[in-house]
């Protein structure tokens, strides 16, 4: 009789687990809506965009969509499913991101499952509906590929120059790929020191033959080399917004939430630390690059959940062999039946109390009391007061509601939203200079013939624009609405 082997299924379990959590989470953030738009205007005029189309600020300004196949993909499944589809293809992407992550891993199954569910819980902090949750995806298929050709278990390097036409189109984050080429192809390069003679020999890695593909392959794309300085772009406008905007700033550890990240942090510490081998540089960079990445910006903190990992699990390894020799697993006749339903039909009842909070999140309107509740879209009762009323003038808004004023109020074309690199720190330093009520705002207002103003009540602005004369026309919990009335 097979001898039953519940270990063996734990891999799959802990990627069912991931995706049930995932799925069961709603997807949407800020930016989600500006990305359905997009790919709602491409849908509708059957072609790509390129230029701005839902501002006043940066009208007819170029603007190449980043990711553009994963907008119009958004958009599809949007009016397929609402959001509750959003929340589906999130989960299922997001697990079939740690699939491709779990064969990068090594070492003991036991613990190979456990690390991969430590690491989703990092990176979940930014499984949204947007095309950087494809990012993840591209990110855990290269250190797979990459792994692989270390430790020659396979070749599969002629994937990464696909791929890349792939990520490049998909999001604007490709660089990442050349990153991690780059670092395998340093950690991998010999530097030997020749007998009786002090002469360093370097032997370069081939890897770094794979650059220039990856540069032609980064080009194919509708938009050009244009999509390579997109991260810079996007960076550049750190200064004034990483003071304010959340996902710019260091990860506040104060959330129980982020604290995963230090978990997956001291655990790789501690494990390489036990292991007696000596760390190789490789595994240096990969923890080292991707910690500094995901301390400097909560952005980045996902990127750490899938190569920290890697290295987590090898360097368990011996100490899971160790322990193996010194208990044993004792030889004996397989599991009895009942233990065996018993295992099966916990497992059940747990996928079934997964499937019904999924089902949960599937209703749009209980997504949007969500979001709502969360501020992460304007109040329902904000937009019906403009839906209304119709108040004539240009709207200053919400920066953090952009995306959803761009989706649910195209007939108010907005002052800023999420997409940083389109407005740089002209605008989004006009923006905060009117929402922190410093030196000029006003002039700001004038200088765009403002006479809408749709804002949080926790910024500066909501109380100073009533002492400058301008009439409040709305408010609730969460918002206010102002209107400029020549005296």
């Amino acid at each position: 009789m097979k001898r039953f082997r519940f270990s063996a299924e734990l891999t799959h379990i802990a990627l069912l687990g991931i995706f049930l959590l995932t799925a069961a989470r709603i997807s949407p953030d800020p930016d989600t809506w500006w990305h359905l738009n997009a790919g709602k205007w491409m849908v509708e005029h059957s072609e790509l965009l390129r230029l701005d189309q839902f501002s006043y600020t940066r009208l007819g300004q170029p603007w190449p969509a980043p990711g553009w196949p994963v907008q119009i993909m958004l958009y599809l499944v949007y009016q397929a499913g609402g959001i509750g589809g959003l929340n589906l293809l999130t989960g299922a992407v997001f697990a079939l991101t740690f699939y491709f992550a779990n064969k990068a891993l090594s070492g003991n199954e036991m613990v190979k499952s456990l690390t991969l569910v430590l690491g989703a819980a990092v990176s979940s902090l930014h499984a949204s509906a947007r095309p950087a949750l494809f990012t993840l995806i591209f990110v855990a298929i290269y250190l797979w590929v990459l792994e692989d050709y270390r430790w020659q278990r396979a070749k599969h390097l002629w994937l990464l120059p696909v791929l890349m036409v792939l990520w490049i189109n998909s999001h604007g984050l490709a660089v990442i790929g050349f990153g991690l080429v780059g670092l395998y192809a340093l950690g991998m390069t010999k530097v030997e020191i020749a007998e009786k003679r002090l002469i360093l020999k370097v032997v370069p890695c081939p890897l770094y033959l794979l650059i220039p593909l990856l540069l032609i392959a980064a080009c194919l794309n509708p938009y050009g080399p244009t999509l390579l300085i997109y991260p810079l772009q996007a960076a550049s406008v750190h200064w004034k917004a990483a003071q304010q905007i959340q996902e710019w700033q260091s990860p506040d550890f104060h959330r129980l939430f982020v604290q995963p990240f230090i978990w997956l942090l001291l655990l790789t510490f501690a494990l390489v630390g036990a292991n007696r081998k000596r760390l190789a540089l490789t595994d240096f960079l990969l923890v080292a690059s991707f910690a500094y990445l995901g301390l400097y910006s909560a952005r980045n903190v996902a990127l750490f959940g899938l190569a920290a990992p890697i290295v987590l699990t090898r360097a368990a390894a011996p100490l899971a062999e160790a322990w193996a020799r010194r208990f044993p697993k004792r030889s004996g006749s397989p599991l009895p039946l009942y233990r065996k339903i018993l295992v099966y039909a916990s497992l059940a009842g747990l996928v079934l109390l997964g499937m019904m909070r999924v089902a949960e999140t599937l209703p749009n309107d209980a997504n949007l009391v969500e979001l709502e509740k969360a501020g992460m879209i304007a109040p329902a009762g904000a937009l019906e007061y403009l839906k209304a009323e119709k108040p004539a003038g240009r709207l200053f808004n919400s920066y953090n509601w952009g995306g959803y004023l761009q989706w649910t109020l195209p007939e108010y074309p907005l002052f800023v939203d999420g997409r940083a690199d389109l407005f740089q720190d002209e605008i989004i330093g006009q923006w905060f200079q009117v929402a922190l009520v410093e030196e000029g705002w006003q002039e700001v207002l004038d200088r765009w013939d403002i006479h809408l103003v749709l804002l949080e009540r926790t910024w500066p602005a909501a109380e100073a624009l009533k002492l400058a004369g301008w009439q409040l026309v709305y408010q609730d919990e969460f918002s206010v609405i102002y209107r400029w009335t020549s005296p």
